[in-house]
């Protein structure tokens, strides 16, 4: 098929992408499935590799651009990294100063996401239910763990997180700035964000190259060879995150652990309020975003799904 050179609205769907991305609980994936470009984004990356080197040597750059449709996935990139600069310096503003009400929302988000990744599957067995419970014991691990800030925040840290959270930036269901969340990275991403910290920007999008390069066509075929089992991984693994996003948490031995409260003893703990009615109404908050993304999205299974 030929496609046009020029799409301004790719452009639009990677805003919408690198806003999805930056919040845990919206995929960027999913936003890539109800903007319809899913396929084509999937195809691209995983048409990435040295046969285009050889179209290169063969017929020239304009052919090696053309087939690799890179001006779709630059167009694309351009608006996810323009989407991540513009709310990377409110989400750090948010978490600094009201973070029970954010932590809250996210929850929410996150619950909504585990109902919509769930529901679609057709096969609910007990490779389906392994998956699942696997997922979940994972994740909660990986939350009780210190985390990759445990070895201090550096290039090395930065390129290796950003090669997993890539992965989940191209999966639906899950998101890249969620598996931030668990490695313990997204606040310093976001910090290194706004503060214009190249050096570990740099880093990072390195991690997120090699790691997409490496792991797009084993997901493209785990995605299309047992799809179900694969969704209810992925609902296990945000299923656990809960434990991560707690809002009524304080850290702990100098920010590499943290202590679970329930409102009324994290209230006396900071000498205020629990904010409970905020906390659930943002909670309230996320369910309905994603339930209202969710009418505009095509089913997970028509989209990617084959027979297990």
């Amino acid at each position: 098929m030929t496609r046009p050179a020029w799409r301004p609205g790719v452009y639009l769907r990677g805003l919408a992408m690198g806003a999805a991305d930056v919040v845990p609980g919206v995929s960027g994936g999913t936003l890539a499935l109800i903007t319809g470009i899913y396929e084509e984004l999937i195809d691209t990356l995983g048409g990435i590799g040295p046969r285009l080197l050889g179209v290169w040597r063969r017929e020239g750059f304009v052919a090696f651009w053309r087939v690799g449709n890179f001006t779709f996935l630059f167009t694309l990139l351009a608006g996810i990294l323009t989407s991540i600069a513009l709310l990377a310096r409110l989400l750090t503003w948010l978490l600094e100063h009201h973070p029970v009400p954010v932590w809250a929302f996210f929850c929410g988000l996150i619950l909504a996401s585990i109902a919509l990744v769930l529901a679609p599957l057709r096969r609910r067995g007990p490779p389906q239910w392994l998956a699942f419970a696997a997922g979940t014991g994972s994740a909660v691990a990986i939350a009780l763990a210190p985390g990759l800030t445990a070895l201090g925040v550096s290039p090395l840290v930065f390129f290796l997180g950003g090669a997993v959270a890539i992965c989940a930036m191209i999966l639906p269901g899950i998101s890249g700035s969620f598996i931030l969340l668990l490695l313990g990275l997204y606040p310093s991403v976001l910090a290194a964000v706004e503060q214009g910290d190249w050096p570990l920007l740099l880093s990072f999008m390195a991690g997120c190259a090699g790691g997409l390069l490496a792991f797009v066509r084993l997901l493209k075929w785990l995605l299309h060879r047992y799809h179900d089992t694969v969704m209810a991984l992925l609902g296990g693994f945000m299923a656990g995150s809960l434990v991560k996003l707690w809002p009524w948490r304080l850290p702990l031995d100098q920010g590499v652990s943290e202590r679970w409260l329930w409102p009324a003893d994290y209230a006396r703990a900071v000498d205020g309020g629990s904010q409970l009615g905020l906390a659930l109404l943002m909670m309230a908050v996320g369910l309905a975003l994603v339930w209202l993304l969710s009418f505009a999205a095509p089913v997970h299974n028509e989209a990617t799904a084959t027979d297990e």
